[in-house]
């Protein structure tokens, strides 16, 4: 006993040692296997001295109640008055799993305390003093969170295998054609191109978690992963509308230079937020020759909309105003569902864009933007980080790299203060 407790100790000072002699991060391979059969056999060493000394306490303990066995007790011929019943707290002090603790520090020693609640209590019992065993159901209700394709569905995706997307724009076009009369020279018109570059970013999460919840909950490893990839394709569904350009963000539409923009504080027209909306729609076909397939707006502007009203008056002042029967644009006279387009195009209501701005736009087919993929969504798992690896904890993670890029910016009209 003595000389595997010496033998322990020593092993543990070497550890140590080792462990001081250089960071955990310039460990070789060889180092690692070191350090890991040194703290195998640590364990092992620990294990044996431990169960050494509960054999060694379980003896004694033994041999002390053999002799108390052997004592005799003399009896009372008259009934005497009994000892008034321990409480909990006290045979919990004098159980030997407490002794063995406080006297000892080990761990995992069972007793058995003799106590009954219902006979020691001296009011009525009921589920809130001794509540029932119930057993947790193993569903896991997830936070409420919005459709995380809701915006990156409405973009058509193309690959790339460098770390830029280069593409050609042309930024000047002069056309001189006209008639020519006989032997006249011919108009000459000009065509200039520019040449545009999107950087490929990276989009990360991650999430540390034991490598006992990893073992024993066997579809905690499938929720973690469908968690992560849920977060990443939230923040993309975010920064295709609203990212800033700034290294690492891509550059949202509301971002671009050069979409149109309303301030509907300024609109005088007499159809309202409606007439606006038809407005910009108009603009896209004016300015970019394209049809918008896509309104997106905040759920709270949606319902604006839909449950607009537009009122009119006949009448003259001397005689009075009689109002005539409202008119209901958005919502079709309370029918069923109300259908999320307006005008023809599809509305979607997302809480991806804030509320008092609406983006119109041609978001499909890949006329006027792209998302580019240059690694689609890796999830891994590593105990490389950190003193994860002896403390038996991993860090899961997931990533994509892609970049965005909006070929034509009038293609895409905003609405602010709606």
């Amino acid at each position: 006993m003595a000389d595997k407790t010496v033998k322990l100790q020593e092993l543990r000072e070497n550890l140590a040692k080792f462990a001081g002699e250089k960071d955990f991060s310039e460990f070789t391979p060889e180092d690692k296997n070191t350090w890991a059969q040194m703290n195998e056999e640590a364990k092992t060493l620990a294990d044996e001295v431990r169960e050494q000394q509960i054999f060694e306490k379980d003896m004694k303990a033994n041999e002390e109640a053999i002799q108390t066995g052997k004592t005799v007790a003399s009896l009372p011929i008259h009934e005497e008055q009994k000892e008034m019943p321990k409480g909990l707290g006290d045979q919990v002090r004098e159980s030997r799993a407490y002794k063995s603790f406080m006297e000892d520090g080990q761990l995992n020693i069972t007793s058995e305390v003799k106590y009954n609640p219902i006979l020691e209590s001296k009011t009525l019992l009921t589920e809130t003093g001794y509540p029932p065993a119930v057993v947790r159901s193993d569903l896991i209700v997830p936070t409420a969170l919005r459709n995380p394709n809701s915006v990156i569905d409405l973009f058509s995706v193309i690959p790339t295998d460098t770390y830029q997307y280069k593409y050609l724009e042309e930024t000047t076009f002069t056309n001189n054609s006209a008639e020519v009369a006989e032997a006249g020279a011919f108009g000459e018109s000009a065509i200039a191109f520019t040449e545009n570059t999107e950087n490929i970013r990276k989009f990360g999460v991650s999430i540390p978690v034991t490598e006992e919840l990893l073992s024993d909950v066997a579809s905690v490893n499938g929720y973690l992963d469908s968690r992560l990839k849920t977060m990443l394709q939230l923040r993309l569904d975010s920064e295709l509308i609203n990212g800033d350009g700034s290294a690492p963000n891509i550059r949202g539409i509301l971002n671009k230079s050069g979409i149109n923009t309303f301030d509907f504080s300024s609109y005088a027209g007499n159809l309202g937020r409606i007439g606006q909306l038809y407005e910009a729609i108009t603009e896209i076909r004016k300015d970019a020759f394209m049809e918008a397939d896509a309104i997106l707006m905040h759920p709270s502007d949606w319902n604006d909309v839909v449950t607009s009203v537009t009122s009119d008056f006949a009448g003259t002042s001397s005689a009075g105003y009689a109002g005539k029967d409202p008119l209901f644009v958005g919502a079709g006279m309370f029918g069923n569902g109300v259908n999320p387009s307006i005008w023809g195009v599809r509305v979607v209501p997302t809480t991806a864009i804030t509320a008092g701005t609406v983006l119109v736009g041609t978001f499909g087919g890949g006329l006027a933007s792209h998302i580019i993929t240059r690694e689609g969504m890796e999830v891994a798992m590593s105990d490389s980080h950190d003193d994860f690896f002896t403390k038996d904890k991993v860090m899961m993670k997931a990533s994509m790299r892609l970049g965005f890029a909006i070929y034509r910016a009038t293609a895409f009209c905003s609405i602010t203060n709606f």
